[in-house]
């Protein structure tokens, strides 16, 4: 065949436009209208509601809808102007503890009142034995946890919420049980790896009271959080130490505001990292 008898349109044709490409994970606060429904990526996670997350970004219910990350008492939502992806929200523990302060300074007296349970529980179950406060230990913290979550979500905290995370008695005991086994055996070679560990499990009860995770699926993802800057969360808990060991040196009592204080800070950084759930109480079992 000459080439003035093939047919039209036989030749190269241009390639077309190569499509655009879509972010790694949604714009935290931003509504993306007409995008389809995401497909989930590597490293996501899916919370018992079927909501995907990703280490820095908030939660996608299935369906494509971003989560809210609630707002809290004390602080702007750093992550939900829109202007970029979660992975660029700046990490700032100065900025989570004094965030942390202004949500207690709101309820002072019912925080101290909130350690003070805290407190006594924990030691009158540690002079009993070791083991039975390790059976009391982690749904208490993970209870303080919801307290501070549910005080950013409704304004108003309720020391009823410390006894809310025995709902997840199994999941928050051996979470406590492995991090407790963890921690111990970094800090038998130094203290610095123990505060490595301690930074990698920070998010731990509040991935199992605010998105009712197992106990290692909840390790899992506050490691991956973590993961940003291990460095960084590593000081964090380095901080929060000294934190509380001042608050001991204050004739003790200074443990009743800077316990709360430290639960408050943990989950001011969870609220910008991660993002709260909608629903601001544990299912029961």
């Amino acid at each position: 065949m000459t080439d003035d008898q093939k047919p039209e349109g036989s030749g190269p044709q241009p390639n077309p436009d190569p499509p655009e490409e879509s972010p790694d994970f949604p714009l935290p606060g931003a509504e993306r209208a007409g995008d389809e429904e995401p497909t989930a990526e590597a490293g996501a996670t899916a919370d018992s509601e079927g909501r995907e997350y990703i280490a820095g970004g908030e939660s996608t219910p299935a369906g494509g809808e971003s989560t809210p990350g609630g707002e809290g008492a004390g602080g702007a939502e750093h992550a939900a102007d829109g202007e970029g992806t979660a992975g660029e929200v700046e990490l700032d523990m100065g900025r989570w503890i004094l965030e942390g302060w202004k949500l207690i300074r709101d309820d002072l007296v019912g925080y101290t009142i909130a350690a003070l349970i805290l407190i006594t529980i924990s030691a009158v179950a540690y002079k009993i034995h070791p083991l039975v406060w390790l059976a009391v230990a982690g749904p208490m913290k993970a209870g303080f946890f919801l307290m501070t979550a549910n005080h950013m979500r409704t304004g108003r905290p309720l020391i009823g919420d410390l006894f809310q995370a025995f709902n997840k008695y199994l999941a928050t005991t051996l979470a406590m049980l492995l991090m407790t086994v963890f921690a111990g055996a970094a800090y038998l070679f130094c203290f610095i790896p123990g505060l490595f560990v301690r930074g990698f499990y920070f998010f731990t009860f509040m991935f199992i009271v605010d998105r009712g995770l197992d106990f290692w699926d909840a390790m899992e993802a506050s490691r991956k959080v973590a993961s940003r800057d291990y460095l960084e969360f590593a000081l964090f808990a380095l901080v929060l130490f000294v934190l509380n060991c001042v608050g001991l040196l204050c004739v003790g009592i200074g443990l009743l505001i800077t316990i709360p204080l430290s639960f408050a800070a943990v989950t001011c950084a969870y609220r910008e990292l991660v993002g709260l759930a909608e629903d601001h109480r544990p299912a029961n079992p």
